[in-house]
């Protein structure tokens, strides 16, 4: 038998690892050739365009790069401490605020003054929101990828309601803030350009990031936390540099967002920055954490971004094959920069060697009977809850026949049925990630496998009008998904928070590719047909819980179905004894010679189909078409309520409902009772799952081998 593997090796000379970049840019632009074949266009044409459009117009390439350098820098500072700062774009959107409400309420004061306050400011906001991940960390054991996440979340939401609502400009219907004033506008160093004084501050930035990665003692202390026992034993206060961390690494952010509105935008917006968060982090992967290459690969993303809207225009390729280009460079350089640190080794196996046991689905023999009890309890009670209810309501139906059809009937009917809606993709999400992170690996993938599953489960029920084949396309290309991001986290052992990003900043763009060839940009969103739903007889026909039994069979499956087969998988076979051992201690499972790679690759791909089948819901089910963003709506909360169901997914399921009613209740209080925007309802999910996170603290414990890639020695 034959196998690879990777053995530790002396790293390259500094030569070869400046080449990984170079290498990784160059076979990703090879790659993506393929796609502009299948859009039909010219090769040599889209690439002309995409890179001499660019630099016909020199300062175009500094202004687009200002936010790009100034967010990789915000995340590099981070990260060099391995603090996951995924969050970086929702700092960026409060120091924008900051700067378009004082730009325009200080718009009197003369710019000397005001124009560095508000830059002030803005870095205070960002490093605000930074530091609330900062407590969360060191405070109440909360991972900081989650948190960072879910509040980038819940300020988009934030931003949308105030600029619909209080900082709405009077002069106009559209979401957007008041122009700042003239006072507080950055000024233009070359006439007749867009090129601002602000595009100096990345520099400026850069230098002192430069000056503290190679000058000062606090880099000592960035590099001891990543190991904390070595921080303790050198007297290294864990927390304060963490504090410091996150202030800079937050202010960095929190200053970009101000740069760009005060040089470029002038007013707010809800879409401000889009995807910068996702381009900042493979520009600071790309430039390895170092500001002379993160500037590099700024300038580079910056010319590309550029050219592709001048590539679209004159070629008909969409634009987004700009966006692939870079999400496959960071795939290229995650795969390279291993080779950076191991050589691949061919290893023949010997005669009379031990095979490693396949993997059987069959009852387990450890301590089975601990496992049934406790499952069983909690089934059962909920069964009986459930039965109880049941019987109330029909007695309620003939007691009281003027309750079907009331007021109180129609308003819980039309929630409870909405909770379904709402809480059946999360789940099949939710589920997903909880077999994915009981292996031991967490899928930060999620937003863009999700919109993948919209995509393509719409695209193929789109064409052959069966929303089976959508179904299963969507489960197809999710276990596609899953098994790259398998190969970079199990095989390679690449850093599993990059290598979800990763997968969804290259999954997502992908899906908008196709679908702008395949189906173009109709004025009118093609739809599928749409599904029927299947009443349970009487059942259907209670008052107020008569809409659980008036669903179609995808929600009945998400909601009643999965969970309850989840728990059988991982509580009652042997399959599932193995997954739990790979997230508790993977050289257990090694020892009693079952495959670990290829146990892991398993939990993945199937987690993954998971997460693509529930992104599907929304273009099957709920929308019935497909757009930008469809499908990853609540992806990132999914993530949350793992954690908050402590990985088990009886809970799990129960929290996505309790999601689900959040969510529900939110949309009736908005539509009937408080006319305030919407978005600041939407946002209180994600505010009540932070606080719920932070409530529970140390009580949840997540498997013991997360996030730690395994070797066999």
């Amino acid at each position: 038998m034959i196998r690879l593997k990777l053995v530790r090796r002396e790293l390259l000379p500094l030569k070869y690892r400046i080449l990984l970049p170079v290498a990784s840019t160059f076979l990703a632009v090879i790659v993506s050739s393929i796609y502009v074949v299948i859009a039909g266009g010219d090769v040599f044409q889209v690439y002309y365009y995409l890179i001499t459009w660019p630099l016909s117009y020199p300062t175009e390439i500094f202004v687009t790069a200002t936010p790009l350098l100034l967010l990789a820098l915000a995340i590099t500072v981070a990260f060099k401490a391995r603090f996951w700062n995924i969050g970086a774009h929702g700092q960026f959107i409060v120091g924008g605020l900051v700067a378009a409400w004082l730009g325009v309420v200080l718009k009197d004061l003369t710019p000397y003054i005001l124009i560095p306050f508000i830059l002030s400011i803005a870095w205070l906001g960002g490093s605000g929101v930074a530091l609330i991940s900062w407590w969360l960390k060191v405070k109440r054991n909360q991972d900081e990828v989650l948190t960072t996440i879910l509040i980038w979340s819940a300020i988009l939401l934030i931003n949308a309601g105030l600029l619909t609502g209080p900082l709405r400009s009077p002069y106009t219907t559209y979401p957007q803030s008041q122009e700042i004033g003239i006072n507080a506008k950055l000024p233009i160093l070359i006439p007749g350009t867009r090129l601002h004084a602000g595009v100096i501050i990345p520099f400026i930035v850069l230098v002192a990031v430069w000056v503290i990665f190679n000058r000062t003692s606090f880099r000592n202390k960035m590099i001891a936390v990543t190991v904390p026992r070595v921080a303790i034993l050198e007297g290294i206060n864990i927390s304060r540099t963490y504090f410091w961390v996150a202030f800079l690494s937050g202010g960095i952010a929190g200053l970009t967002g101000a740069v760009e509105l005060m040089g470029i935008l002038y007013y707010m917006t809800p879409f401000v920055g889009p995807n910068y968060g996702l381009v900042a982090l493979a520009i600071a992967m790309l430039g390895n954490l170092d500001p002379i290459g993160i500037m590099a690969a700024a300038l580079f993303f910056s010319i590309l971004i550029n050219g592709a809207n001048a590539m679209s225009w004159s070629t008909g390729v969409p634009s987004f094959l700009s966006d692939i280009i870079q999400a496959q460079t960071l795939i290229f350089l995650l795969i390279f920069s291993v080779f950076n640190m191991y050589r691949l080794v061919i290893i023949r196996g010997k005669a009379g060697e031990v095979k490693p046991q396949p993997i059987k689905l069959r009852p387990p023999t450890l301590n089975p009977e601990t496992s049934r009890i406790k499952i069983s309890k909690n089934i059962r009670r909920i069964l009986i809850t459930s039965i109880a209810i049941v019987f109330l309501f029909l007695i309620l139906d003939l007691g009281y026949p003027g309750l079907r059809g009331s007021y109180i009937d129609s308003i819980a009917s039309s929630i409870i049925g909405l909770t379904l809606v709402i809480s059946a993709p999360i789940v099949f999400a939710a589920i997903g990630e909880t077999f994915i992170e009981r292996a031991g690996i967490i899928n930060l993938g999620i937003l863009g496998i999700m919109i993948s599953g919209a995509a393509w489960g719409f695209m193929s029920a789109y064409f052959y009008r069966n929303i089976i084949y959508g179904v299963v396309a969507a489960a197809a290309v999710g276990a596609a998904l899953g098994l790259i991001f398998a190969f970079l986290v199990v095989t390679l052992g690449v850093q599993q928070h990059i290598a979800g990003i990763s997968i969804t900043f290259f999954s997502m763009n992908l899906s908008y590719f196709f679908h702008r060839v395949l189906i173009g940009s109709p004025l009118v969103e093609p739809t599928v047909p749409p599904t029927p739903s299947l009443q349970v007889p009487i059942l259907g026909n209670l008052p107020i819980i008569g809409s659980i039994f008036k669903q179609n069979l995808y929600t009945y499956i998400g909601v009643y179905v999965l969970a309850p087969i989840a728990v059988i998988i991982l509580f009652k076979t042997r399959w599932g004894l193995i997954i739990r051992a790979l997230g508790e201690n993977p050289k257990t499972v090694d020892a009693a010679r079952i495959r670990v790679h290829l146990s892991r690759y398993l939990s993945v791909m199937i987690g993954s189909m998971l997460m693509a089948i529930g992104g599907a819901y929304y273009s099957l089910i709920d929308l019935r078409s497909f757009n930008l963003n469809v499908g990853g709506e609540w992806s990132w909360i999914a993530l949350a309520l793992v954690i908050l169901g402590n990985w088990n997914p009886l809970w799990v399921w129960l929290a996505c409902i309790f999601f689900g009613m959040l969510n529900a209740v939110q949309a009736w209080l908005v539509a009937t009772v408080i006319q305030i925007p919407y978005q600041f309802f939407q946002s209180i999910p994600y505010v009540v799952t932070i606080a719920a996170s932070a409530i529970l603290g140390k009580r949840v414990r997540p498997p013991k081998a997360l996030l730690q890639p395994y070797r066999r020695e």
